[in-house]
């Protein structure tokens, strides 16, 4: 065998183990792929940068100084990797700002039947108890007060049935 015919087999043969070790690229989707890199350091928006500065200068370098035409896959590539213009940057930041306010009032929509009215028609937060090792005493006077308005309603109601 020549030299050239080892060296491709070894090649070969260093790929299909490599492969074998570590999951493509098409596997993982962008959140997971982001998730890897910001574990290792590295910001996604400036590795995508990087990535189209060097692919363009390939295809300005290969292709375009010498009056030929760019391949279809890598214009394709230039312009996925294409960074995003001021105006699309601010569109982005508009729609995940009113995303954010969106689910805000999502949840606040969702709490909304923690919120009790008072007598006196003012929303008022409902007190929890649960936590407290000792309650104070203005805590027990709103117990007290709510017990005695309980009361009352089965009282009321009592007497109504009757």
């Amino acid at each position: 065998m020549t030299d050239k015919k080892k060296r491709d087999e070894a090649l070969k043969l260093f790929c299909e183990k490599f492969d074998a070790l570590v999951p493509r690229v098409e596997d993982f989707d962008d959140d997971e792929l982001t998730r890897i890199l910001n574990s290792s350091g590295l910001d996604p928006a400036s590795v995508l940068a990087k990535a189209h500065q060097r692919l363009q200068g390939l295809a300005g370098k290969h292709y375009l100084s010498q009056g030929k035409e760019v391949p279809t896959l890598l214009r394709s590539a230039l312009e996925q990797l294409k960074p995003p213009s001021t105006g699309e940057l601010i569109a982005q930041e508009i729609s995940s700002a009113k995303n954010a306010v969106r689910a805000l009032f999502d949840k606040v929509r969702e709490h909304a039947s923690t919120i009790a009215t008072a007598p006196t028609g003012h929303i008022a937060l409902q007190p929890a108890f649960r936590n407290k090792k000792e309650l104070t005493n203005e805590d027990k006077k709103q117990l007290d007060d709510l017990q005695r308005e309980l009361n009352n309603q089965t009282s009321s109601s009592k007497g109504d049935s009757k």
